[in-house]
């Protein structure tokens, strides 16, 4: 989507050195200060203070020998110098290439993914997309029908239930209750592991309902859905226009064979 790729030109094509006027003063705070520490020859000094984008809200800040990236749709930060990215994530601090991904990340451009996928992996973030394939209403009640779709060359496999977050246009949670195995789905058989074939799909579903419930006056809406795939850190986004009552309530499936 639009606000990510914004996400990846700010933190990962960071431009030939360009010459900053030095502040009065500057320093480095929360994620920057740690990430600073953690590489301070490679990140250099401050040249300017953190500043925020008014368009992800992802925090900028420029440093003498590149620049520093929070990003808000997943909360970690990162360092690149134009040519490589240090990330701070799930793992702690990696180094990749600018042109790469690693598996817990989204890469909605199909880059080569360090360290490369093995036929018969655990289907990562990065090598995974979600689509909408339709949504069947009646009564109130409301079924999202998903994919997770396979975007490598070699098979891998999901086992298990798909996490889920509301989001509103500006990437905001929410308010959102996420119930395994819930509702509708409550009689299936449980969970089994899924072999997805390069470029296939595996099916998810999702139930909610679009009426207040007790003395509720307002239900979640959203015009996104974050997906994280089972076992994974980092979701994947899909846009779909959910009202859901009951505090956001969300019965999800377990990953299933298409």
């Amino acid at each position: 989507m639009v606000i990510r790729a914004l996400v990846a030109a700010a933190m990962l094509v960071w431009a030939a050195p360009t010459t900053f006027a030095q502040p009065l003063s500057c320093t480095f705070q929360l994620g920057f200060a740690t990430l600073h520490d953690l590489i301070p020859d490679i990140v250099g000094g401050c040249v300017d203070n953190q500043s925020f984008d008014a368009v992800t809200g992802d925090a900028l800040q420029h440093s003498t020998n590149g620049l520093l990236v929070w990003r808000k749709s997943d909360n970690f930060t990162a360092f690149t110098d134009g040519a490589r990215s240090w990330v701070n994530g799930p793992f702690g601090l990696q180094e990749r290439l600018n042109a790469q991904r690693f598996a817990w990340e989204p890469n909605p451009d199909g880059l080569a993914i360090v360290p490369p996928p093995r036929p018969g992996d655990r289907c990562h973030t990065a090598g995974l997309g979600v689509t909408l394939q339709g949504v069947d209403a009646g009564a109130g009640n409301l079924v999202g029908s998903f994919h997770f779709v396979n975007n490598l060359d070699v098979t891998c496999t999901l086992f298990g239930f798909p996490g889920a977050q509301l989001l509103d246009d500006a990437d905001n949670p929410v308010q959102t209750t996420v119930v395994w195995g819930g509702g509708l789905f409550s009689n299936e058989p449980p969970p089994g592991r899924v072999f997805v074939q390069p470029h296939t799909a595996a099916a998810f579903r999702i139930h909610w309902e679009q009426v207040p419930v007790g003395n509720e006056t307002t239900c979640s809406m959203a015009s996104q859905l974050a997906v994280t795939p089972p076992d994974e850190y980092v979701p994947l986004i899909v846009r779909v226009s959910i009202r859901a009552c009951g505090g956001g309530h969300l019965d999800v499936s377990a990953v299933q064979p298409e």
